[in-house]
């Protein structure tokens, strides 16, 4: 059966092939810890942890690689906010820990390899010294940035230009570069002046890295010069996976991947998802209201590269759906053991399943499939062991029954419950969504039952 995937480098679906028979390379890109993990995070490492189950299911060997960025300046920001500006790496290592409970509260597998930036300095400065001296490259001060007129395929991932770096996410203006599109591979300081190391020697003098350089060592260093796959979020097209290219191709004259795959936002209320606006919504919190394999099945719902609206009543509606999958394979029902070609000669319908997510990860029309021949499923035993099979482990559903979640009303909420009441009464719409949102924000799921009158 061939696998297919969208190719954002290309613009089309294409089949996929493995550069080592049965190997397959993949490199995501991870978080940057100095916060909870939320939605979108959620969203990116279940489908990305989807496509490493069905890989090593298919029967490849798969090396799977996602960084920590653990050295940045919000992580600085962070710990200077906490009053301890030089323990920048507890406050690193508290919100990995956190990002990791998480993920396995998701049942998402862990990678194979989980590089920190931290642990990849000699590296970092060995790559940095010889983009400089390939004339990619150039020394301003303590600083180094990234020649882009050196690299004649700039912008063929993301259809942009230089230009449009000045509108990218963590570029600092610098009048003193070549370029206002060039970009910086090593942030100098003049000396090590804290307790704990927050810049290192280099030929440039002290100073760390830029932050797309981490990627292309860690890359280089685990997985080789040219991957099979790379991923991450859709806000990473541009600048990051660009400027990961640039770097990387210039330095070896390879293609840094051959597929690459993006998965597309999560808006809340059809708005970004952002603190300033509200509702910005962690894991741990949806937690407290949700069962975390109803969020994961809720994002099965939806194809990896269609944007998701997050709307109470979308997660209320997965969490009906799911208790029907739980009711039909859960505990009465053992998964089958057999081998996926084998299970796809016995069952056409198990054929079927698997080509929708080896279709480009189609989710949707899996779970389409499994609901329109439920009676099937209910009926044939063996068959139900082998759709449980794929359930569990390829989607990483563990069809547990579900706990119910209890909601603790605390004063704080009640008051805001009440003045959204009030709101409402007065038909002040705009403030009753704004107390909506903010009761979102804080881990509560409101409902508005139809008046009898």
């Amino acid at each position: 059966m061939d696998i297919k995937f969208y190719n954002s480098l290309t613009k089309k679906k294409e089949i996929f092939t493995p550069h080592q028979p049965n190997c397959v390379s993949m490199y995501v890109c991870g978080v940057t810890p100095y916060d909870y993990p939320h939605l979108g995070h959620g969203r990116v490492y279940i489908n990305f942890d989807i496509l490493f189950r069905l890989l090593t299911f298919l029967g490849h060997s798969v090396t799977y690689v996602r960084n920590f960025t653990d050295i940045d300046d919000k992580i600085l920001a962070r710990a200077e906010k906490e009053g301890t500006p030089n323990d920048y790496s507890t406050v690193a290592q508290r919100f990995i820990d956190l990002f990791h409970q998480s993920m396995h509260t998701l049942n998402c597998l862990p990678p194979t390899h989980e590089p920190r930036v931290t642990q990849y300095i000699p590296q970092i400065i060995d790559f940095i010294a010889d983009l400089v001296a390939n004339e990619n490259a150039y020394v301003i001060g303590h600083d180094v940035y990234f020649d882009i007129t050196s690299f004649s395929g700039y912008g063929k991932l993301s259809g942009r230009g230089e230009e449009d770096l000045m509108a990218g996410a963590r570029v600092e203006i610098d009048t003193r570069k070549r370029s206002p599109g060039d970009f910086v591979l090593w942030k100098g300081n003049k000396e090590q002046t804290d307790n704990e190391q927050k810049f290192w020697n280099s030929p440039w003098g002290y100073g760390r890295p830029g932050w797309h350089i981490e990627c292309s060592v860690m890359i280089k260093t685990l997985l080789g010069q040219t991957i099979d796959i790379h991923g991450g979020g859709a806000d990473l097209v541009f600048p990051h996976h660009e400027n990961e290219i640039t770097q990387s191709e210039s330095l070896h004259g390879h293609p840094l991947a051959h597929f690459w795959l993006h998965n597309a936002f999560i808006t809340i209320n059809k708005e970004k998802m952002s603190k300033s606006l509200g509702n910005f919504i962690t894991l741990h919190k949806l937690f407290e209201h949700y069962d975390p394999m109803v969020f994961r099945y809720f994002i099965l719902q939806h194809h990896y590269r269609t944007p998701i609206d997050f709307a109470d009543a979308e997660l209320l509606a997965s969490q009906t759906a799911y208790k029907k999958i739980v009711a039909l394979l859960g505990e009465q029902i053992p998964p089958g053991k057999e081998q996926p070609v084998l299970l796809m000669k016995k069952f056409p319908l198990i054929k079927d399943l698997l080509s929708a997510l080896c279709d480009d990860l189609k989710t949707p029309k899996f779970l389409g499939l499994v609901f329109e021949n439920l009676a099937t499923i209910k009926e044939e035993g063996e068959l139900a062991r082998a759709v449980k099979q794929i359930f569990t482990n390829v989607l990483g559903l563990t069809l547990q029954p579900l706990k119910e979640k209890k909601c603790e009303i605390t004063p704080e909420i009640q008051t805001l419950i009440e003045q959204r009441e009030q709101a409402r009464l007065d038909k002040n719409w705009a403030l009753s969504d704004q107390l909506r949102s903010k009761l979102q924000e804080l881990g509560y799921t409101v409902e508005d039952k139809k008046s009898n009158k």
